[in-house]
């Protein structure tokens, strides 16, 4: 039951180890940037469109209710969020009047992910021109279930269980632990704990299943007093250092037996 990690905030990352039955169910990438309005006219997104239209071709229109509140009352209005799928419709970029993202539930590499994100941003810089950025970040979101839930306590630090142990999980609906922190590459916010059946607390990264499950939902990221440059070059950087530390805190929680179970050479 050895951990190889010895801080989840800082320090050297360990090599990665491929898993061939990985616990992710989503990960997720965003950049944030001043809000452009000229977003929500359809006309204005669609060189975009034609820039990722190879990768991304089918395209999904939500309209997200927006509230303004006036002197004579609130006013609501929708405003569009434009969502482009990949072929397998396992890739979703989704593009707003504030932010682009790429999130997934078929997670290769991380490689792949900081190659899939620079095409996007390159893509972006290209037609919308946002000029700067106000944040940048990347989630990874676990899951345990079935047998690994319930041997959990073998597979993870205790500092992680809290009372969902042996002794207590029976009594147990639901748990939730959070924590916001710094760590040497920018906050991190990471959340985790047990759900029920059909339940989960971030259903588009981890869809409800019909079994009970424990979940790890590791955030980190920058953020911006003043918008910087949005650049293809440096988000990639950046990007790269914070997805490298999401599995710096991953490792951390995690052990080497966790690690051979999931298929892990190691």
């Amino acid at each position: 039951m050895t951990f190889l990690t010895d801080s989840p905030f800082t320090g050297p990352v360990p090599p990665t180890v491929p898993l061939q039955q990985s616990p992710l169910t989503g990960v997720l990438v965003q950049v944030q940037f001043p809000e452009i309005l000229s977003i929500a006219k359809t006309e204005f997104v669609a060189d975009f469109q034609e820039q990722i239209r190879a990768d991304y071709p089918v395209h999904q229109l939500e309209q997200s209710p927006v509230f303004e509140f006036r002197s004579d009352g609130v006013k609501q209005s929708l405003m569009p969020n434009w969502r482009f799928l990949d072929k397998t419709m396992e890739w979703r970029l989704s593009l707003t009047t504030n932010f682009v993202s790429l999130e997934t539930r078929a997670y290769q590499n991380r490689t792949d992910l900081i190659q899939r994100t620079d095409a996007v941003i390159r893509a972006l810089s290209a037609t919308i021109k946002p000029g700067v950025m106000t944040r940048i970040g990347v989630r990874y979101v676990d899951r345990l279930h079935g047998r690994r839930q319930e041997r959990l306590s073998r597979f993870v630090r205790p500092e992680m269980l809290g009372p969902y142990t042996e002794e207590h999980r029976r009594n147990l609906d639901r748990t939730l632990s959070e924590i916001v922190g710094q760590t040497d590459v920018g906050p991190m916010t990471v959340r985790w704990g047990f759900m029920p059946a059909n339940q989960a607390h971030e259903p588009s990264l981890m869809p409800p299943i019909a079994t009970p499950s424990w979940f790890l939902d590791i955030d980190v990221y920058n953020e911006f007093t003043q918008p910087e440059i949005l650049d293809a070059d440096e988000i990639g950087t950046r990007l790269t250092r914070l997805a490298a530390r999401a599995y710096g805190f991953f490792r951390w929680v995690v052990n080497e037996e966790f690690l051979r179970d999931c298929g892990g050479d190691i």
